[in-house]
């Protein structure tokens, strides 16, 4: 709001209100911006009152108020705007802005309740405000009245004046008046779509679906865009007309349209919720399952937007339902209570009653229970549940005439109901001293005649699972038994032996039905049957937990000796009955089973009993105080476990059992005592000094003693350890000193102590040393080993470590690690609301690290949108946790609200970083694709090169081998022609040889002096033709190898040269045909060039 000296000289805004002042001063009102201080707004209410303001701007600040949910704001606007008109010439005005009032009463009277349930009647939602729905009808009629006494309406008035009074009519049930005042409209304004509303809205009422349907069609097809949405109304008449599909589809098309729509998010929640509830055979498990989370996501979203209207009422009614389920009675209590007081219809009020008795039922509220089972049978004769919880009351009251009286009624309306004939036939059945033997025996007809009505049902519809399940029913069958046990032993039999099959099958087995169908065969004279069946009973009754199974085994057993009796078998008739004989009722050993057995199932109250009677029987027994001792710390009861401990030390002082629990009894005490105030530190200080004396006197009396090593080492770290809690400052190099000292000491003890504490504490000293992946190892093995992945503690310091170490190296993976770790421990425990927002916080800070890291190369797109969806599902988490309103929560509100404000700053950040790492990405994958082609293209050309070169040594070995094939063929040609001429130069020695003979014979007697005295001319040794030059054998000769010719062929003796003359012309041949050959070793060693 601000003020000019003059008039403006432009146009004002849409949403500015200017307000002319009389000393000509003009103020703008911002209409979306109005002020809600009450300083301000009184300021505002005396610009309003000096100005020339009309009925016109006064409604229009009214309605801005009324938009923001102002209402009282708006009221007095307007009633500042009547102060001033009264009496003034524009008096004409008076009627709009009562008619105004009156609205506002009907906002008013639809955020009222009902009715307020008196003090004595409230249990949880205690109203601050007693004002009804009712007082602002009232009102609301007080301002109509006023508005018609203001003056004439006309034009746009008179149509308000009727549109008010419809709605008004409307919501006190006048369905005629309403339907009057609304064709009024009608008839002046033929398309009027709040009119067209209020007649839809009255023909629904009328069960006129169809007509109604139409209604709201025409109004959709005038304003889409209309709110309330028709659509809803579209959906409840397909509904009506029994065509869901159609319904939903019209709701969730509102919810498109507008996904604030409460109406529309109301209905698609109970339709999931009986979707959830459905037994046909289109409806899986899985289904059923998810149909029942969804649909309470939805209701509870009602419930949140609407907890002060009749919407939130039926929300509230659905939800308290599903509360009860789970156990969670007060809540379930509070929300009915807040469906009673809100609904403005019968069913939703009845079925709230109904879930209010239950919740009190359970809480042992009995009183107000028989009150809100009454209330909603009188509003609902025929509610099954409602009868039947009043007879129930009246049954725990022993009230027996008055629960059949009211099992009467219901079946005098209701007959069908499975439910109300079996209570009344097990009430019949009951047998009641007050009742006469004529009395008596007409009840006891009366129980058989409806179990006879039952069974015969089921005969003739043998797939009604409703009666089916009913009458798999071990307890009906036990009654069944009961009432013709004196009358048809076999039909007796034929229901107990029914009764142990159920129970074979539900794996609940009681050992009284095994005896009596024992009992029943006993009496039919078949002791073989009976024998087995007492047997049986035995059998189970050693591992029964009825409170007073040894009296039913003593009983059991009795039944056994007789049937050995009767059968002849004296031996064992005789050790039964010793049996029984020799059982003493101070019998310490089998009562401290019982207790151990009564233990395991988690009976504690009643173990409990067992153990004080052996204690009462022999108090200074040794064993039973120990397991007095274990009893205590199993069940957390420490301070009790402390004293017992204590004076236990006190008879043994020696005892190293008693020591090591004490020693935990006061560790535990001391690390759970969470004040800071001097005194709570000293004690503190006292027990843990306890703790590790008694540790130590332990261990002197049994250094081996795992356990006392490890309350030791966990003493020693115990600083570093507490350090965990908010709050504490940064750990120092003692602390992580302490750390190491008592990692060393774990170490040694889980060599001898197996158990998952060991390594969880080994993980404690690990993380404290900020070694998360030894933490982690530690903390898996103890997980998967010891606790198979079902301890939540165990799984929470996982999920720390994990997401210490992703803090620390802002890893997405690791963080992610660590909410799947937090997720499983949240499985475990449902309702721990601290691992909830353990939960929300880790979802929160993997998108806050990695929109805190620069380098894009160092995340992924796929990683920041998985991050912003984890981030979206946190704020859901912190807006819920931030609005819980139990008590003694394990977080902050404040810092849980100001955490998803701290989420929304983000998520604005998320889109512009998801966009540039996007960019990024893509431009990388470019770069790689590239590089990825041209590796692949070098890669290629490589192995083109490979394969040419292959050829290319190919073509050479096919030349070289054709090379060798030819020089081999020759080698074979110069190997026979050798031979050839080596066999003529022995045939013309041996011709020469003849003539030097003769030529002798002739010389002797007589020949010339020359040739008589002519020196002999030795010739010299023949050079070797077998050798290269090189060294190497001839290709002749390998050739002769291969072609099968002698290795070593033999060689020609040198004959003496005798007669020089002849030998000329033949020697100058045989030396032409030698160079022949040597040219021929000649080229033959120049082939042998083609193989380097």
């Amino acid at each position: 709001m601000s003020r000019s000296p003059s008039p403006s000289a432009h146009s004002p805004p849409s949403r500015i209100l200017e307000l002319m002042m009389d000393n000509s001063e003009q103020i703008q009102v911002d209409l979306d911006n109005l002020p809600t201080d009450q300083t301000e707004f009184e300021y505002l209410l005396e610009c309003a009152q000096d100005s020339s303001a009309l009925s016109r701007e006064y409604t229009k600040i009214a309605q801005g108020y009324w938009r923001r949910g102002l209402l009282q704001n708006a009221k007095a606007v307007v009633e500042g705007g009547i102060q001033k008109l009264k009496g003034s010439k524009r008096s004409q005005e008076l009627p709009s802005l009562h008619y105004l009032l009156a609205n506002l009463s009907l906002s008013h009277a639809h955020e009222a309740p009902k009715m307020v349930l008196s003090p004595e009647e409230v249990k949880q939602d205690r109203l601050a405000s007693s004002a009804t729905k009712n007082d602002f009808l009232a009102e609301a009629t007080t301002h109509m009245n006023a508005a018609a006494m203001a003056g004439d309406t006309t034009g746009t008035t008179e149509i308000l004046s009727f549109l008010t009074r419809g709605v008004h009519q409307l919501a006190s049930r006048q369905l005629d008046e309403a339907a009057a005042s609304f064709d009024g409209v009608l008839s002046k304004s033929s398309h009027n779509t709040v009119a067209l509303l209020g007649k839809a809205r009255i023909q629904y009422s009328r069960r006129q679906y169809r007509e109604s349907l139409r209604t709201l069609q025409t109004v959709l097809q005038l304003r889409p865009d209309c709110q309330p949405d028709p659509r809803v109304g579209i959906g409840l008449c397909f509904w009506a007309l029994d065509d869901h599909e159609k319904a939903r589809m019209a709701w969730e098309r509102s919810l498109e349209v507008n996904p604030e729509n409460t109406a529309a998010t109301l209905l698609l929640g109970l339709c999931a919720m009986n979707h959830s509830k459905g037994t046909g055979d289109d409806a899986s498990q899985e289904d059923r399952q998810q149909s029942f989370i969804h649909g309470s996501k939805m209701l509870s979203m009602v419930f949140k937007a609407e907890a002060n209207s009749s919407l939130g009422a039926a929300a509230a009614s659905a939800l308290a339902e599903v509360l009860d389920r789970q156990g969670l009675h007060e809540r379930s209590l509070k929300l009915a209570e807040r469906a009673i007081q809100y609904a403005d219809t019968l069913p939703v009020v009845s079925d709230a009653q109904v879930r209010a008795a239950r919740s009190c039922h359970a809480l042992g509220l009995h009183e107000q229970a028989m009150r809100h089972y009454t209330s909603a049978a009188e509003g609902a004769p025929t509610k099954a549940l409602a009868w039947i919880g009043k007879a129930q009351m009246h049954l725990i009251s022993d009230e027996l005439p008055a629960v059949i009286h009211a099992l009467d009624t219901l079946l005098s309306q209701k007959g069908d109901c499975i439910e109300a004939q079996l209570m009344l036939a097990s009430i019949c059945a009951l047998l009641r001293p007050a009742l006469s033997a004529s009395d008596a025996m007409a009840e006891r007809k009366k129980a058989r005649d409806i179990f006879e009505k039952i069974l015969r049902t089921l005969y003739q519809q043998p797939k009604n699972k409703n009666i089916q399940d009913r009458v798999e029913d071990a307890d009906m069958q036990i009654d069944v038994a009961r009432l013709w046990q004196s009358e048809s032993i076999d039909r007796a039999t034929k229901a107990y032996r029914e009764a142990v099959r159920i129970q074979n099958v539900a794996g609940v087995l009681d050992p009284r039905v095994s005896n009596n169908l024992g009992v029943m065969r006993h009496l039919e004279g078949d002791l073989t049957a009976a024998r087995d069946a007492y047997q049986d009973a035995i059998t189970i009754g050693a591992s029964s937990t009825l409170p007073n199974v040894d009296g039913i085994i003593t009983t059991i057993m009795y039944n056994l000796a007789r049937v050995y009796e009767e059968q002849g078998d004296a031996n064992k008739a005789k050790e039964a009955y010793d049996k029984l004989l020799g059982k003493h009722p101070e019998y310490i050993d089998a009562k401290i089973g019982r207790a151990r057995m009564l233990i395991n199932t988690e009976k504690n109250d009643e173990a409990h009993q067992w153990i004080k009677q052996a204690m009462e029987a022999e108090p200074t027994n040794i064993n039973t105080r120990a397991f007095y001792t274990w009893y205590f710390y199993n069940c957390n009861r420490f301070k009790e476990g402390a004293d017992f401990t204590s004076a236990s030390l006190k008879q043994n002082s020696n005892d190293v059992y008693n020591l090591c629990a004490y020693g935990w009894f006061m560790h535990h005490s001391a690390r759970e005592g969470r004040q800071r105030t001097e005194e709570a530190n000293a004690e503190r200080l006292k027990m843990f000094t306890r703790a590790a004396s008694s540790f130590i006197n332990a261990l002197t009396h049994d250094p081996a003693c795992a356990v006392a090593a490890q309350g030791l080492a966990i003493i020693v770290a115990e600083d570093v350890l507490d350090s965990w809690a908010p709050g504490k400052g940064t750990i120092d190099a003692k602390a992580r000193t302490n750390a190491r000292e008592a990692l060393l000491a774990l170490t040694k003890i889980k060599e001898s102590l197996n158990d998952g504490s060991v390594y969880v504490n080994m993980g404690h000293c690990y993380f404290v040393r900020d070694e998360f992946e030894r933490a982690i190892e530690c903390y898996e093995t103890a997980s998967n080993r010891f606790y198979h992945g079902m301890n939540a503690s165990t799984l929470l310091y996982l999920s720390r470590s994990w997401y210490a170490k992703g803090t620390k190296d802002k890893s997405f993976t690791a963080i992610h690690t660590a909410l799947q770790f937090a997720q499983s421990a949240l499985h475990i425990q449902l309702h721990d609301k601290s691992i909830l927002y353990n939960v929300a916080m880790i979802e929160q800070k993997a998108l806050e690290m990695l929109l805190s890291i620069e380098d894009m190369s160092k995340r992924s797109s796929d990683d920041l949108e998985r991050a912003i969806e984890h981030a979206k599902h946190a704020q859901k988490l912190f807006n819920s946790l931030a609005s819980d309103d139990a008590k003694n929560l394990p977080y902050s509100k404040d810092i849980a609200d100001q955490r998803r404000k701290y989420g929304e700053n983000i998520l604005r950040k998320a889109d512009e970083h998801l966009a540039n790492q996007q960019k990024h990405d893509m431009e990388s994958e470019s770069q790689v694709a590239a590089a990825r082609k041209l590796r692949e293209e070098e890669h290629e050309r490589h192995l083109a090169q490979i394969a040419a070169e292959q050829a290319a040594k190919h073509q050479r070995e096919e030349a070289l081998r054709e090379a060798r094939r030819v020089a081999r063929e020759t080698a074979a040609q110069w190997t026979a022609a050798f031979k050839d001429e080596s066999e003529d130069d022995e045939d013309r020695k041996l011709r020469r040889k003849t003539v030097v003979k003769k030529d002798k014979v002739k010389a002797e007697p007589g020949g010339s002096g020359d040739e008589a005295t002519a020196p002999k001319r030795k010739r010299g040794p023949r050079r070797k033709k077998n050798v290269d030059e090189d060294g190497d054998e001839p290709m002749a000769e390998l050739s002769g190898a291969e072609d099968g010719a002698p290795k070593h062929p033999k060689k020609a003796r040198p004959k003496k040269r005798l007669v020089q003359d002849e030998e000329d012309h033949d020697d100058e041949e045989i030396k032409k045909r030698r160079k022949i050959i040597k040219s021929k070793e000649m080229i033959l060693d120049s082939d042998e060039d083609l193989f380097e």
